[in-house]
């Protein structure tokens, strides 16, 4: 009983200086805790900012979104940001160079699926589910961090092959689109982006008129490149669209493609690549230069914007009736 006894204090003794020694091994290690995910291990996550160079509060949301897409500073997650200028601040004397009625329709498909009164800016909306004052950093931070714990889907985006059976040569650039492991819930669409970094602007009108304003990621345009059924579990299709126009530098293009759930408008798949990834050996082809750049992405007629006394946004500027049609502005910028 006696040799039971002191094996067991000695057991015991033993145990404890193990323990003991490993408690003080953990408190001399350095506590760098493990190393930062790559962007190949997080989340996909699509960041839009409906904003314009005429909002007096877009500044600041400009630059957030600048910020995490050019840092990514979110653990887990991998922002794809885009910028879209709506046109509802436009006015006869001044028109935000990037903006577009297309922008403005695709704000409003979002203000229909989530049921709100007006449109505003800035506006940020995450993976199509979720939106919030664009320049409210901490609740964007918040809401991307949690959505880049159920990761997307990706998009890939790459060159199209040549079929040497085609007989006429396709009308523009031409990318494949793959994505896997798809699954929604109502008939989707599939959009393709052309966005442009490292832009500069020097307003000359509207609230913010005098300033210089830095851009990254602004939409040139949306296209609408294919549909899925509901369930659908694979995307595989050939998107051609026109070459960008003179004046955007190719090095700067970045294509973004995304699946889209037409009545929640929720987010399925995205992914994004340069222009010059994409498609190698591309130099251009540039076509003319437009005034402003028209998209064709298809919409409807803005809702009635009501008052409101929250000073970090900005609500649409004029009712239904009193906004401009696009012949009216066009002829006022004659």
């Amino acid at each position: 009983m006696e040799r039971i006894s002191l094996f067991l204090a000695r057991s015991v003794s033993a145990i404890a200086l193990l323990a003991l020694a490993a408690v003080y091994a953990w408190a001399q290690a350095p506590q760098s805790g493990p190393p930062p995910a790559s962007p190949a291990d997080r989340g996909l996550v699509l960041v839009e900012l409906f904003t314009s160079e005429g909002c007096p509060h877009c500044p600041e949301a400009d630059a957030l979104l600048e910020k995490m897409y050019s840092e990514q500073p979110i653990e887990g997650a991998q922002i794809i940001a885009l910028e879209e200028h709506v046109d509802y601040w436009d006015r006869p004397a001044w028109v935000d160079r990037f903006s577009s009625p297309a922008f403005t329709a695709r704000q409003q498909n979002y203000a229909d699926a989530m049921d709100l009164d007006s449109l505003y800016t800035p506006q940020m909306v995450v993976d199509g589910l979720v939106e919030f004052v664009g320049n409210n950093a901490g609740r964007a931070r918040a809401t991307i961090s949690a959505l880049g714990r159920a990761p997307l889907p990706a998009v890939r985006i790459a060159a199209a092959p040549v079929s040497p059976d085609a007989k006429t040569a396709p009308v523009g650039p031409q990318v494949r689109l793959e994505a896997r492991g798809l699954a929604p819930a109502t008939l989707a669409e599939v959009y393709l982006v052309l966005a442009e970094d490292k832009l500069f602007s020097r307003v000359s009108g509207g609230h913010n008129a005098g300033e210089n304003w830095p851009h990254s990621s602004v939409a040139r345009w949306v296209r609408l490149v294919g549909r899925l059924p509901a369930g659908s579990k694979e995307l595989s299709l050939i998107a051609t669209f026109e070459p960008p126009q003179a004046g955007w530098r190719v090095e700067n293009l970045r294509l973004i493609a995304f699946v889209q759930e037409t009545e929640s408008q929720r987010i399925v798949a995205v992914g994004a690549a340069g222009l010059a990834d994409a498609l190698p050996g591309f130099r251009g082809g540039a076509r003319p230069a437009s005034s402003r750049a028209l998209p064709d992405l298809p919409g409807r007629v803005p809702k009635t914007a009501a008052g409101s006394s929250n000073a970090s946004w900005t609500l649409y500027p004029w009712s239904a009736s009193e906004a401009p049609t696009a012949a009216a502005q066009a002829e006022g910028q004659r």
